[in-house]
Formats: structure tokens, sequence, C-alpha cells
């Protein structure tokens, strides 16, 4: 939710590329789709470690985000800073995604894995193509009523 005020980030004061976060989304929908063209429950595994990585540290460690920050310097991309928490706890729920897809294709389950996966890839093509961020979204909705309650 790029350039929008009604996303409230009152944990740090970190600050992330937007244009990274958006070429990230892209890469997520392309590892979705080659784990259901693989049909394997590792690619989802590792696509949740990868959410966890930029959910719980710098993100330094993600394929995902490095691979993202490389497209952006060679194609001069630019730097359009957006407030990193909402980002983080998107990512912590992809994270969970990730790895209920993958128990999903373990124990399966293939419609529900296919339900999760279709949820993740909507949501990966909204911050791609739209920079709208839906965890960031709830992340902000969660803050504020967390914060109301708090004030009563």
């Amino acid at each position: 939710m790029s350039g929008s005020n009604t996303v409230v980030c009152p944990i740090s004061t970190e600050r992330m590329n937007e244009n990274v976060v958006r070429l990230v989304a892209l890469l997520v929908i392309v590892v979705t789709l080659l784990g259901w063209i693989t049909s394997s429950w590792l690619v989802f595994l590792l696509l949740a470690i990868d959410f966890g990585l930029r959910a719980f540290s710098s993100g330094f460690y993600s394929p995902l985000r490095r691979a993202a920050q490389w497209i952006t310097q060679k194609s001069s991309l630019g730097v359009k800073l957006t407030d990193a928490a909402p980002k983080k706890f998107a990512a912590g729920i992809g994270l969970v995604f990730g790895f209920s897809i993958a128990l999903a294709l373990t124990l399966k389950w293939h419609a529900i894995a296919a339900g999760l996966s279709g949820i993740l890839v909507f949501c990966a093509f909204l911050e791609s193509a739209l920079s709208f961020c839906v965890g960031c979204v709830v992340y902000s909705l969660l803050n504020r009523f967390f914060v109301l309650t708090a004030l009563k």
C-alpha cells in the first residue's frame, strides 16, 4: 500500500524498497506456479522458509529478496521507500501459507493446497501489479483495533 496513509507502522522506523517488494511478489507467483507444475511440497517448504527469512530478519539471506534486489539494480528501477513492519507482517502470513500448502500436499489434500495457493498467488499479484498489500491492510486493521482497545 505504497503512498497510502492508511497503513500505520508504530513498531519501527525501518524502511524498505517498494520496488524490491513488488519484484519479490512476482517471484512468489513464479515459485508457486513452479510448485504446482512439479507437484512438489518441497518447493512450498522452501518458499515458506524464504518468507520466514524476510519476516523475522533483515531478509539478507532470502534468495527471492536477493534476486529482486539484483533485478532492481540491473533495471535501474530506483528506490521507493515504504514501512518495513507491515511488509514483514505480510511475509509472516506468507510463511503460514507456504507451510500450510506444503503440509496439505504432503497429506494429499490437493483441494486445500490449491485453494491456499490461489489465495497466495492472488495476494502476490495484487502486491506485484498494483502495489496493494493485503497483509499490510490486515496489519493496519489489527494495529488500529489493538491501539483503540488499549486507549479505552
